[in-house]
């Protein structure tokens, strides 16, 4: 597994299954939401708030995580269990990617579901409020909401008169009127096209072209990790007794030793400060211990790389072994791990 910005991890890739799925779940949740209430009529602006308003603010959140996230994702960190990878900015914009592609197709198939009751089945539309009066609407509001297509799709655009005949009142005999109840489909087509599809659309579109910076800005692909059991053939990596390190700064990466500083913890950026602070006085030689039955990550070469500008250029790697620790699998990792950054292979 590479955690390069440029080099995507083949297990972000979402399975083809999940593709036509997306359309279904989409149609199906257009069925859903189009089913009547007791009522008898559609609340158009509930439909408003699921069809655009919360998919809106989800590209929105997407859109600020895949730019400025740089710690663990919240979804690596439920409960009290942790997955100890930290995406890169590449791999950040390679799931907002995937997952944009997903939300699309979705929305299609809301689309379609949509599509699909209008055709054969007669839809009426209408709105309520508790606290509003009779000579007060949420026009304005709508309107505002219609200004992206306001000046080519007038029908999308919900009037005063739109809203006067499909308000419903429960206890208003008056309210009964269907007419116009219909009238707001146009709205709620160009609603889910402009504040669902639109905006996710244009972020796929900017996390490929995001991806594709990343990837030239890219040194090249050089291994910082490797997969477990991945096979690979062992960098050559120079050994070093323990004995040979007294006085080197000895960090620890996701094991804690009393006495020595310990990073990868739960946030990366606390993890950067904590480094530079150690390297305030640049030491004559830094030593990294990790548990041996966990994978390298991207995120432990950066540090290392952090080190190293710092005008440190001699750093060792010590595998830290216990019942779990597989030579052939967790050693070899760690093996080539520390050839691929030039570390000193660190022996008892």
């Amino acid at each position: 597994m590479t955690h390069s910005n440029g080099i995507t991890d083949a297990r972000l890739q979402l399975p083809f299954w999940l593709w036509p799925l997306a359309v279904i779940i989409g149609w199906l949740i257009a069925a859903a939401s189009l089913s009547y209430a007791p009522g008898g009529r559609l609340n158009v602006l509930w439909l408003w708030w699921l069809w655009a308003g919360i998919p809106l603010l989800g590209t929105l959140v997407a859109a600020g995580a895949a730019a400025f996230g740089r710690d663990r994702p919240w979804l690596f960190r439920w409960g009290h269990k942790t997955l100890h990878w930290y995406p890169k900015p590449g791999q950040r914009w390679h799931m907002l990617i995937g997952l944009q592609s997903f939300w699309l197709l979705l929305g299609l198939g809301m689309i379609l579901g949509f599509l699909t009751l209008l055709l054969f089945s007669d839809l009426a539309f209408g709105w309520s409020s508790t606290l509003l009066d009779g000579d007060q609407s949420p026009l304005r509001l709508l309107q505002w909401l219609a200004a992206p297509w306001a000046w080519f799709w007038s029908a999308a655009v919900p009037d005063a008169a739109l809203l006067d005949a499909t308000r419903y009142v429960r206890i208003d005999p008056r309210a009964s009127g269907t007419e116009r109840a219909g009238d707001w489909w146009p709205f709620l087509m160009a609603s889910l096209l402009f504040y669902n599809l639109v905006p996710r659309a244009l972020l796929a579109v900017v996390g490929v072209i995001r991806l594709r910076q990343l990837n030239a800005q890219s040194p090249g692909p050089a291994i910082r990790g490797t997969s477990q059991g991945g096979g690979a053939r062992l960098a050559p990596v120079a050994a070093s007794p323990l004995r040979a390190w007294d006085g080197a700064l000895v960090i620890n990466w996701e094991r804690h030793q009393q006495g020595q500083p310990t990073l990868g913890g739960e946030l990366w950026s606390d993890d950067e400060l904590q480094l530079e602070a150690l390297l305030a006085k640049p030491p004559s030689a830094v030593l990294w211990q990790v548990p041996a039955n966990r994978s390298p990550v991207g995120e432990l070469a950066d540090l290392v790389a952090q080190v190293r500008n710092t005008g440190v250029a001699r750093q060792g790697l010590r595998a830290i072994v216990d019942a779990q620790t597989q030579p052939e699998r967790h050693l070899a990792s760690w093996r080539q791990f520390a050839g691929a950054q030039q570390l000193q292979w660190v022996t008892e």
